[in-house]
């Protein structure tokens, strides 16, 4: 009996301290993020920017998975840490990522009410964060261009949504509105929305979707697929005359396809209407043999889907509001050139306008932060906030951009999140 009693008051005892341990652990206090090294001046800005968080709708594909909880966490931390603002610089929630073989949506609302789902303790944090006074603004990127205002504000009740065009928004913002953020897509021809393509497909719907969709859906069915596919015998084209702009122009959107199909193989067969869309106005299938430009039998190189699109794209810069046009070569050719959004910081903005000291993309995941002072009265500063995927193919993983904005000065910083939780300045002294 005696032995009983004693194994009961020490069972008890093990149970009251494993609760007491559960209860330290619930009740762990989260830690302001170290961002600043002085007091805020009562009249200074602190702005946050993060981009490309690619969240998707279902985790057996998404690019980010294993990170979720570290952006709960940072986000948690963000909450506590003394800032203003915080911007979402596109690619917060993922539409474009998604295989072929994925069960088809044709209701849009639908489907980025069961992203927010999936990623539901991310979502939980950004209404935190929102009632807790801080200002979230949500720009849009290219993957989710297709998220309208209203499902993003029945998902995420009062979050700032700087929008200008369809599938497109510039956010200025800072003590002197010195500082211009945006997703950084509407300069490339692949992923700019595109109000004038493929109108005899799409009839008289008012359908968006630039050829860089198509290009996710691939590239996504490919790493589905393990890329296992084996390599399919393109159609190939001879370069044109150096003289015929206008087949140059066609000849490097061909070239760029090419790349695309031979980097990312997929399994279906090139004629096989294997890749279904269901929205903006794409109500049908389509295969690679659609996609990839061929020479037509008037000579010229063309596809069914974007045919031409190169005379177009003028029109289609002045409609996304391209304030210095880029020609149709360097525009498609730059879609997988980290270094053409970069440059597009100084021509769109800092030699167009005096008042822009700072400006933020995201879109390429190459994050970047450069400082100019040649030519310029003072320093202007581009910072690229990469992105929050499980892995990044190029440069570090999970920064973004911090920003402090006085009257008389603009401090930007390009910081790393680690994860046992750590940060670190990305630049080098």
């Amino acid at each position: 009996m005696k032995g009983f009693k004693k194994r009961l008051v020490f069972t008890l005892v093990l149970v009251m301290l494993l609760s007491v341990l559960a209860s330290a652990n619930s009740t762990k206090e989260v830690e302001p993020l170290p961002l600043w090294e002085r007091e805020s001046a009562n009249d200074a800005k602190r702005i946050v920017v993060i981009s490309d968080l690619h969240l998707g709708v279902d985790d057996s594909f998404s690019e980010t998975v294993k990170n979720k909880d570290l952006i709960a966490e940072f986000l948690e931390r963000l909450a506590i840490s003394g800032i203003d603002e915080l911007v979402i610089a596109g690619d917060l929630f993922d539409e474009w990522f998604v295989p072929i073989s994925y069960e088809a949506h044709n209701d849009l609302g639908a489907f980025f009410a069961q992203v927010a789902s999936n990623n539901a303790s991310i979502v939980a944090v950004f209404k935190k964060l929102i009632q807790s006074g801080i200002r979230v603004v949500y720009v849009p990127g290219n993957h989710d261009l297709l998220l309208d205002a209203e499902t993003l504000e029945k998902m995420i009740p009062g979050i700032v949504q700087a929008r200008d065009v369809d599938g497109l928004g510039v956010y200025r913002t800072g003590m002197r509105s010195e500082i211009v953020i945006e997703h950084g897509h509407r300069y490339d021809s692949f992923c700019a929305p595109d109000v004038l393509s493929n109108k005899e497909i799409t009839g008289n719907y008012p359908s968006f979707l630039p050829p860089g969709y198509f290009f996710t859906r691939m590239a996504a069915t490919s790493v589905m697929e393990e890329k296992t596919a084996p390599q399919k015998d393109l159609p190939k084209i001879e370069a044109p005359s150096s003289e015929n702009v206008d087949q140059l122009d066609a000849y490097v959107y061909y070239k760029v396809w090419l790349w695309a199909m031979t980097t990312f193989p997929i399994k279906a067969d090139f004629d096989e209407k294997a890749i279904y869309v269901g929205v903006n106005g794409y109500n049908n299938s389509f295969s690679l043999s659609d996609i990839l430009p061929t020479v037509q039998d008037d000579g010229s190189i063309s596809a069914v889907l974007y045919a031409n699109a190169q005379r177009r794209w003028n029109e289609v810069q002045e409609l996304n509001h391209v304030a210095t046009k880029n020609p149709y070569s360097e525009a498609s050719a730059g879609a997988i050139d980290h270094k053409f959004f970069d440059s597009q910081a100084v021509k769109q903005y800092f030699n167009l306008d005096a008042t822009v000291d700072v400006v933020v993309f995201g879109h390429s995941h190459v994050p970047v932060l450069d400082r100019y002072t040649e030519g310029y009265n003072k320093e202007k500063v581009y910072a690229n906030s990469g992105t929050w995927i499980d892995e990044n193919l190029i440069g570090l993983e999970r920064c973004f951009v911090v920003i402090e904005s006085g009257e008389q000065f603009t401090d930007v910083r390009l910081i790393e999140y680690h994860a046992d939780g750590t940060i670190s300045n990305t630049e080098k002294k």
